[in-house]
């Protein structure tokens, strides 16, 4: 079994008059091959999916590429998205054979020229793998998601809390995915745009709306064949097109 693994991440205030450079992730945490193995034990959800990936499937070849983290800042260069992706995608067909890709993804992240980088990245990916090889992907709830998304993605799971916990949405999407590759579930996405934007003032979902949507999110999951319910209430800092809240199931 032969899993690739990669993240490229970063949440876009497409108001800042700043850009976001190479320089940015490289500051943040740009990794590269198998150094990432080191450098993500127990961070984020790549961290999630190493810890499941050893737990259930130790035999596993886990093929590390690249991951590429930068802050919220101002959208993304063009070069810069371009030699990010590219590094994915050689990686990605140096790779093949393989039997899944768990891409780590933030959700709202928006470069010169593509306002919709994950459904830009995903859709590159999934021209690599086919339509046969699965490929699932941790979200940020936070996420702007899109059609392009849900057509490239088998599987899109978001964080269940705000402050986040990556490890355990990292977690959460790992065990999806080797149940999938055990063939124990056949997963289907199911999803709604809602046509808002909201400050963020009231997204804590410790209390108030949040607490009532994310709790009810949890409770849907208790029934038979549900493996996530994902609640995304997009941050408000993002212009483009498709943007607005969604849910996936």
């Amino acid at each position: 079994m032969k899993i690739v693994f990669a993240e490229i991440a970063q949440e876009t205030d497409s108001f800042s008059p700043m850009t976001t450079s190479i320089a940015e992730f490289e500051t943040y945490g740009l990794y590269r091959g198998y150094e990432m193995f080191d450098r993500l034990a127990g961070v984020g959800p790549l961290g999630g999916f190493l810890e499941v990936a050893a737990e259930q499937a130790p035999e596993a070849e886990l093929i590390p590429i690249i991951r590429g983290w930068a802050s919220a800042g101002g959208t993304i260069l063009a070069e810069t998205l371009d030699s990010l992706t590219n590094e994915l995608i050689e990686g990605l067909k140096a790779a093949l054979p393989i039997d899944a890709v768990f891409l780590s993804l933030h959700g709202a992240a928006s470069a010169q020229q593509v306002d919709d980088v994950e459904g830009f990245v995903l859709s590159r990916v999934r021209d690599v793998v086919g339509e046969d090889i699965p490929i699932v992907v941790p979200l940020d709830h936070h996420a702007n998601v899109t059609k392009r998304m849900i057509d490239c993605a088998d599987v899109l799971v978001g964080h269940e809390t705000q402050p986040h916990d990556t490890l355990a949405t990292g977690r959460k999407a790992a065990g999806i995915l080797f149940s999938l590759l055990r063939g124990d579930i056949e997963p289907t996405v199911a999803w709604r745009k809602i046509p808002m934007i909201t400050p963020q003032d009231q997204f804590l979902t410790s209390g108030g709306p949040m607490k009532v949507w994310f709790d009810e999110a949890r409770r849907l999951e208790t029934q038979e064949h549900v493996l996530d319910v994902s609640p995304y209430p997009m941050q408000p800092w993002l212009d483009v097109p498709e943007g607005g809240w969604a849910v996936a199931v």
